[in-house]
């Protein structure tokens, strides 16, 4: 077996064993303090899983020969791969049960300001690490002091947007991706930030199954793919119970 096929196969673990975790939490067979043990623990190993897959990634998306021509890489790859990132570690949110908190403190392996290039990109790569690792603060002055030297920066304005919604700032957050989405209204990771917002925040799960939908029809990454269709079956469901509720509790006709 190639290392290649042991990391999917180990990041398939990973994201069952997730799942099974949230599923255990929920049904209260497990105690507080197992639970954000195992869940630190694996959603750290994913991390390390999806990073060397990306690595073989970018070794795909190289230069070849002229004889083999090399395929056309995506203008969203890089993002797309943030995407997964950002979904794994979140994925207890993606469940609907995490708490997140803007916090200007460093924990220790965060990434230092020198060790990424000092330009747009590389800012937007270090804000992603750090978001990931929890220092919100230090990501969204990152987005923010992109924007503030390009206002029209897609994927600043729908991480930025992203990072608010979670820090409770909804107004804030739409704003963002509302911005993102009128900019660059093919840019799937602004679909699935917006879907979320308006599934958990607005409570409006018929705005956010097109949202939902745009983004499984961009071929996203396929560690994605699952949990975004779980979102979205329970989107459609709470949606099917809405509209089955307002029919049967309206009066009947008089006649």
């Amino acid at each position: 077996m190639s290392e290649r096929t042991e990391l999917e196969d180990e990041r398939r673990f990973l994201l069952d064993s997730l799942r099974d975790l949230e599923r255990e939490h929920d049904q209260g067979e497990i105690d507080e303090t197992d639970y954000e043990t195992l869940r630190d623990d694996y959603t750290a190993r994913a991390a390390e899983v999806l990073r060397a897959l990306e690595a073989y990634e970018e070794r795909d998306d190289a230069p070849r020969p002229a004889r083999a021509a090399a395929p056309p890489v995506s203008r969203h790859s890089g993002s797309r791969r943030a995407m997964a990132t950002v979904l794994i570690l979140g994925f207890v949110l993606v469940a609907g049960a995490s708490v997140f908190v803007l916090s200007g403190d460093r924990n220790p392996g965060a990434p230092a300001t020198g060790s990424v290039p000092n330009t747009p990109a590389g800012d937007l790569q270090l804000a992603h690490q750090l978001d990931a690792q929890g220092q919100a603060l230090e990501a969204l002055k990152l987005y923010d002091g992109v924007l503030t030297a390009d206002p029209t920066n897609v994927e600043a304005l729908t991480y930025r947007g992203w990072l608010l919604k979670r820090a409770g700032l909804p107004d804030d957050a739409q704003a963002s991706l509302d911005r993102a989405i009128a900019l660059d209204p093919t840019y799937p990771d602004a679909h699935f930030f917006r879907g979320m917002l308006l599934y958990q925040d607005r409570r409006d799960p018929a705005a956010a199954i097109p949202e939902f939908e745009t983004y499984l029809a961009s071929n996203p990454d396929a560690a994605t793919v699952e949990a975004v269709q779980g979102v979205l079956a329970r989107a459609r469901a709470d949606l099917a119970a809405a509209t089955t509720t307002t029919t049967t509790a309206d009066p009947p006709p008089v006649g």
